[in-house]
């Protein structure tokens, strides 16, 4: 990722990710990356949409993933978030009850990889505005990366009960249960749920997720 696409996901957090990579014996060994994407839209910040291997309505001009930052890289955006996160800080302490400045806040933080910090922001967010599928579902991904799997599910369950169909809080609903939780049933369960949301769902390596699905009911069956 070049310096331009890196300042530009810092103003408007265009990719962050949860990534598994998983190898599953079923019979025969496959390995799947499952990868979900949250991409931010310009006009709407702190918006969140779905993977990038969902392609079925993938919008234009999605930039692809990168696959993390380096510690430069780290350094560099620590570097370009520091004066970003002491405005916020002192927009807060004057304004404590400004929702969106709590999910800025949140969102510099999930850039540095501020787990604890990020999920503070968010949670202060969703107590003034407690209905964003959006902040959820970084909330969960943060719950996630902090070894908190349970509480990273019921974010998600959160954002998809307030948004059926938000489909990157089901696909990660669905890692969590199978990667995390080793529970095959919830994960097909949250995986069908985003198939009624969107049938062409896709994941990296070119297959769909309703591939996904069937290769592990087969397993089940076994």
């Amino acid at each position: 990722m070049n310096q331009t696409a890196k300042k530009e996901n810092m103003v408007t957090r265009q990719t962050f990710y949860i990534s598994i990579l998983t190898s599953l014996t079923l019979g025969f060994l496959i390995g799947t990356a499952y990868t979900s994407f949250k991409l931010a839209d310009s006009r709407q910040p702190g918006k969140r949409h779905m993977p990038p291997a969902m392609m079925g309505n993938m919008p234009k001009g999605t930039p692809a993933p990168g696959k993390g930052a380096g510690v430069a890289q780290k350094q560099d955006l620590a570097a370009m978030a520091d004066p970003h996160i002491r405005k916020l800080q002192g927009i807060l302490k004057e304004h404590p009850d400004n929702a969106q400045a709590w999910v800025e806040l949140g969102n510099a933080f999930f850039d540095l990889d501020r787990f604890e910090d990020a999920i503070n922001a968010y949670e202060k967010s969703l107590s003034i505005q407690p209905d964003n599928p959006h902040v959820l579902t970084d909330l969960g991904v943060m719950y996630r990366r902090n070894n908190e799997s349970e509480k990273a599910l019921d974010a998600f369950s959160r954002a998809v009960a307030v948004d059926p169909g938000f489909e990157s809080a089901w696909f990660n609903k669905g890692v969590v249960y199978m990667h995390d939780l080793n529970d095959i049933a919830k994960a097909i369960d949250a995986w069908e749920q985003l198939l009624k949301v969107n049938p062409t769902a896709g994941i990296n390596g070119g297959k769909r997720v309703s591939e996904l699905i069937e290769t592990l009911k087969k397993s089940q069956a076994r």
